[in-house]
């Protein structure tokens, strides 16, 4: 390990300051996991993990770990940014490394004497990681990255030959096959923590990313007992005047369990996929979905829909929780709800009901355009609102508050209400007569699990493109967007609390 004395400039043992390598080595990983996608695309390699090398006691963790071929890379690239000949050219033949470094160029203060292929790629390997740790009350958390090398002589010898003058100091030290950065004044705890234990010895954090599944190409992992510890103003103080104002300040309530979520490319899709456990107060949460849900059964055309499965309940469950930390406020919002004829919780759980969905038809944009300046009666658009739920309570509260028939067009069939304004959009949803949300091809590939979450979301983009896509003045980023197909989300809750939810981005089929 090897340090710069900032007021002298000489070489002490500790660590380095050089901002660029913060960008080509720390930041590489950082900005990546923050959302690089471009810098991940690049990598694909074997070796141990970060985890192998990072310290076990985190707050949280993510990681860029590369394995799709190099078709998936390109079409992922494609779908989401667009490519320009040229670029497809490169990305095609595997030049990832060179195109990330051209990248970081750009970004950072690179000494003009560093070639990427004489002094990077000889020792620059394939996978990143960084963590984040408490480091006591009222103190900054502490930022460790971990770098993949090759060949760790070569990477070592690199950094302490270059060197940027202005920059904050680093430290690093060469561990397996890493390079480990952090702060100068951090980097011993940061080795004496990963020396006492590393994330790979960590069970909770190896059983949650096994439940993960495949870790795709990126992951993230966060202990939300550590996190907790961490004081948002230690990073700005400003935040500390926004925890009061929000109710939060020092009498926050203690939360547990863990988070984990990885991105996956496939060669139609990119996908987010997370999980929670043992998350404080999830214990409570209904579980699973139902097969016969009310989304399910909208049209095949449908254009937006959501959802949410046992609702009330979910309400209820909410209620009590909050009740231990937050009853003056609940009674409060409880009291003014009473002023206004509602009756807090029951009525919120009238309003999600057992099932409920949300849908927009194809025909909005042109519904909305439609709309008359002068005719002050309520516009017919293409919007459903269902619920399996009281339904003479729900009626009762759209009279109580001019929304009832007259109004708005209201059904009810069978304990489920059906609500709207115009009449042939809600007759199709309910009626159906054709192909439903639940047979359609689309649906079924962006939403994952469908029959099993708790709450869904999806859009067809179909029916918005001719409004958005001539706007996109780039043509990269058009052509990018016209292979968009639609997006969906899911949520699935299961018995004990944990979950898992995924976030997909699909494209047309070609």
């Amino acid at each position: 390990m090897t340090t710069v004395n900032e007021t002298t400039g000489e070489v002490d043992e500790g660590g380095r300051k050089a901002p660029w390598l913060l960008i080509g080595g720390g930041v590489v990983a950082a900005a990546a996991i923050g959302g690089g996608t471009a810098f991940a695309l690049m990598m694909g390699g074997g070796g141990d993990r970060p985890d192998s090398v990072l310290p076990g006691e985190v707050a949280a963790y993510a990681q860029v770990d590369l394995d799709p071929s190099a078709g998936q890379k390109v079409a992922a690239v494609r779908f989401f940014q667009g490519l320009d000949s040229e670029m497809d050219e490169r990305l095609s033949d595997g030049e990832w490394r060179e195109w990330v470094w051209e990248k970081i160029e750009e970004e950072g203060d690179v000494p003009g004497d560093v070639s990427f292929e004489e002094d990077i790629e000889p020792w620059l390997g394939d996978r990143a990681g960084m963590v984040v740790m408490g480091a006591g009350e009222g103190e900054e958390p502490v930022v460790a990255v971990a770098l993949q090398v090759k060949d760790g002589d070569a990477a070592m010898a690199f950094l302490d030959e270059h060197v940027a003058e202005d920059s904050d100091e680093v430290g690093y030290y060469l561990e397996s096959d890493y390079v480990v950065f952090s702060e100068a004044d951090t980097i011993e705890a940061v080795r004496s923590a990963a020396e006492a234990g590393t994330l790979a010895d960590n069970d909770d954090f190896t059983a949650d990313m096994e439940d993960l599944g495949e870790p795709g190409v990126m992951a993230m992992w966060a202990d939300l007992a550590e996190s907790g510890d961490i004081d948002p103003a230690a990073f700005d103080p400003s935040l500390e005047m926004t925890q009061e104002e929000l109710g939060m300040g020092s009498e926050r309530p203690e939360v547990a369990g863990r988070m984990a979520a990885t991105v996956r490319l496939t060669a139609d899709a990119i996908e987010l996929h997370g999980i929670s456990r043992d998350v404080t107060g999830m214990e409570s949460m209904p579980a699973g979905g139902n097969a016969d849900s009310l989304v399910t059964q909208l049209p095949a055309d449908t254009a937006v829909a959501m959802s949410l499965e046992h609702g009330d309940d979910m309400v209820q469950s909410l209620w009590d929780l909050y009740s231990e930390d937050y009853a003056e406020e609940l009674q409060q919002a409880t009291d003014a709800a009473a002023e206004q004829g509602f009756s807090l919780p029951d009525d919120l759980k009238v309003l999600l009901g057992e099932s409920m969905t949300l849908a927009v038809g194809p025909g909005i944009v042109d519904a909305v355009t439609g709309i008359s300046q002068t005719d002050p009666s309520v516009p017919e658009l293409p919007v459903v609102y269902r619920a399996t739920t009281d339904t003479a309570r729900a009626q009762e509260l759209l009279n109580d508050n001019g929304m009832g028939s007259g109004v708005l067009v209201v059904r009810e069939d069978d304990g489920t209400l059906s609500l709207g304004t115009d009449q042939a959009y809600v007759d199709a949803a309910v009626e159906g007569g054709g192909d439903t949300l639940g047979d359609s091809e689309l649906f079924t590939r962006a939403v994952a699990d469908a029959g099993e979450a708790q709450s869904t979301f999806f859009v067809d983009v179909a029916p918005f493109e001719q409004y958005y896509l001539p706007e996109v003045t780039d043509e990269n980023a058009r052509t990018a967007l016209e292979k968009l197909a639609a997006v969906g989300m899911s949520n699935v809750t299961e018995e004990g609390g944990d979950s898992r939810f995924t976030l997909r981005m699909v494209a047309d089929q070609e």
